[in-house]
């Protein structure tokens, strides 16, 4: 039924003298039907403002006969589709979004992406390539019906006050139907997209990124046009429905990206101004002289749709799968405009690529156990002293993993390993008989995840190598009778006590959490 105005205090609705004027009218119930009294007065209470509302709920919930967390859920359902005659959405306002007219005139698109580089240069202080890439991708969210990928713009720092809130102001002024948020849920989030189609803006990311996988998940599926859906059930009879996630999308946040967002984004990191460094103030409200970009823009892309839509970009050979992908349609938002902007936005790629790490935690663990077997020159390895040389790695999260935040045990490593199909086994070194790892079922493994450096098999150090015709043998359930001795040369690190477990005993499973195990490189 249609949703009548707000009332006022003095108009709070009665149920109970609702009912007496109807019996005085008309003795017959079928008359006033209680389903309308009940729904006029959550109407009401949906409403109102939090404190007023718990000053009312639970006298409330004894009149309507309900418990008082049946009528919580029944004032929130109405708050989420409500919106009163003055603007007002209970527990917040109306959104808002610029209406921008195309530019009159034809725009040239060299000149415009100058233009739009220019302004970022003027209130900020960018790494290299990042004023040419943040400029592309304000067109390719302007154009984003020309693409079927779009990448996450990610802004991180190692620290607050470097410009990430700077950056994404300056961005509103120039998006379409920007949306900024300092805080959001994975059903608000794509809630919004599906009514607004906005441009999201989410700062502070950091407070609560992290530890949502249900946001992460939804971020994620807006990655690409075909699979940005999430499927969530609707209504009171519950059908499942289809809600959109496909929208362009600003990330910023201190420290490191998860994983999964930094391989779907364009990565901007920024630091603070050094000396010698200067930038104009720029302030929320003085955003007016970036509106003929905004403009330029649409006039821009409207007038360029198809040869955005048609566009086959050279992608430099040194961006492969997916930053390939991320970077595909701002290099052909460059080609398209011409002038040094093929140049410079393929240069802006390969700069803003170089070092930047979107890997796994199980990936890294695969390049680090090949870099130690390299450096120990063997084939195999206990897992306890693979343990021990991952501690030592203070570039990497091993000496603190997991929420306990210690080093990372040969549970740990093992559970990592796990899917790439890699698991320990009896190896016979020159400690004895251990558990641990061969170097030969890890090739299929650095082949296919360490593509990007030449992975040639080890060669066993003579100094230090095996008879392989000594294996583990079985004699009624025992080893060799005679393990070989350890050569008077050799060190033994991290030898165990037990079998697969550490020398102090202490296998602890709380020091590898699943859920967390990627996200830990990250924080």
């Amino acid at each position: 039924m249609p949703h009548e105005a707000p009332h006022s205090a003095a108009q709070s609705f009665d149920v109970d003298q609702a009912f007496i004027a109807d019996d005085d009218d008309d003795k017959s119930a079928d008359t006033s039907p209680r389903a309308e009294v009940d729904e006029k007065l959550l109407v009401e209470l949906a409403q109102l403002r939090p404190i007023e509302y718990d000053r009312r709920r639970e006298q409330e919930a004894e009149r309507l006969r309900i418990r008082m967390g049946t009528l919580d859920k029944e004032v929130e359902r109405r708050r989420q589709h409500y919106e009163g005659a003055d603007g007002e959405v209970a527990g917040g306002s109306a959104v808002l979004f610029p209406e921008r007219e195309p530019w009159p005139d034809p725009v040239d698109g060299a000149g415009l992406l100058d233009a739009l580089a220019g302004a970022f240069t003027r209130y900020l202080v960018l790494p290299a390539g990042g004023a040419d890439a943040v400029a592309l991708w304000c067109l390719h969210a302007h154009a984003l019906g020309t693409t079927a990928l779009s990448p996450i713009l990610a802004i991180t720092s190692p620290t607050p006050e470097c410009g990430k809130t700077t950056l994404l102001m300056v961005l509103g002024g120039l998006v379409p139907k920007p949306l900024p948020a300092s805080n959001i849920t994975a059903a608000a989030l794509f809630r919004a997209v599906e009514k607004w189609r906005p441009t999201l803006l989410v700062d502070e990311a950091d407070t609560f990124l992290r530890d949502s996988d249900e946001l992460r998940g939804v971020l994620n599926s807006g990655h690409n046009r075909s699979q940005a859906y999430v499927i969530r059930t609707a209504g009171d009879d519950h059908e499942p429905r289809h809600f959109r996630t496909w929208a362009p999308k600003v990330i910023a946040l201190i420290g490191k990206l998860p994983p999964t967002i930094a391989s779907r984004s364009i990565h901007i990191e920024m630091r603070r101004m050094g000396p010698g460094e200067t930038v104009e103030p720029v302030r929320a409200d003085r955003l007016g002289h970036l509106e003929p970009l905004a403009r330029r823009a649409v006039r821009w892309v409207n007038d360029n749709d198809g040869a955005l839509r048609d566009a086959e970009p050279d992608m430099p050979v040194t961006l492969t799968g997916r930053r390939a992908d991320n970077w595909r349609h701002l290099i052909a938002i460059a080609d398209v405009a011409g002038g040094e902007w093929p140049e410079r936005a393929r240069r802006a790629a390969e700069t803003l690529s170089t070092g930047q790490s979107d890997e796994t935690a199980a990936v890294l663990l695969l390049a680090d156990i090949r870099s130690i077997f390299a450096e120990r020159g063997d084939d195999r390895i206990a897992s306890a002293a693979l343990a021990s040389a991952l501690a030592t790695r203070e570039d990497r999260p091993w000496p603190e993993w997991g929420r306990s935040g210690k080093p990372i045990t040969t549970r740990g490593i093992a559970k990592l390993l796990d899917g790439f199909a890699i698991a320990p086994t009896t190896i016979r070194t020159e400690a004895g008989i251990l558990k641990g790892y061969k170097i030969a079922g890890f090739h299929d493994a650095f082949s296919r995840y360490l593509v990007e450096l030449n992975v040639t098999p080890l060669q066993v150090n003579e100094t230090a190598a095996l008879n392989d015709s000594a294996d583990v043998t079985s004699e009624q359930g025992v080893t060799d009778k005679h393990p070989l001795k350890p050569k008077e040369s050799a060190s033994c690190n991290g030898v165990t006590t037990q079998i697969g477990e550490p020398p102090d005993g202490s296998v602890n499973e709380d020091d590898f959490d699943p859920d967390d195990g990627t996200d830990k490189w990250t924080r």
